[in-house]
């Protein structure tokens, strides 16, 4: 499975690094964003997207860590990489989590 990111997907993701930033990315990392490809989706059916050539963050680490609003519940948005590069959007949330709005993409520490 591979396909481009989405608009929407690409803008959570940046979204999340501006807001939620815990270890630096370089600008060029940040503007490959758009042209990132999927590789894989979280197998429970949430709004998880992989982009890693594994298709997973199993090595990675968190690059941000921020809050969002999906489908009227709050969850838990992380970007990971690994080895410089972008490699995973993840969701969590009770159940099976949609993709929330980018513009309620925040930090922890804002309600």
């Amino acid at each position: 499975m591979s396909r481009p990111i989405t608009n929407v997907e690409a803008a959570i993701v940046e979204r999340a690094l501006q807001v939620a930033l815990k270890s630096d990315v370089s600008a060029n990392v940040i503007a490959s964003v758009r042209y990132l490809q999927v590789t894989a989706t979280c197998l429970c059916g949430c709004a998880t997207v992989w982009f890693g050539p594994d298709g997973n963050a199993s090595s990675g680490k968190i690059v941000a860590d921020a809050r969002a609003t999906a489908g009227g519940e709050d969850i838990d948005v992380i970007v990971w990489s690994d080895q410089g590069a972008i490699v995973g959007l993840e969701f969590v949330g009770v159940g099976v989590v949609p993709l929330p709005d980018p513009s309620s993409v925040r930090g922890h520490d804002i309600a």
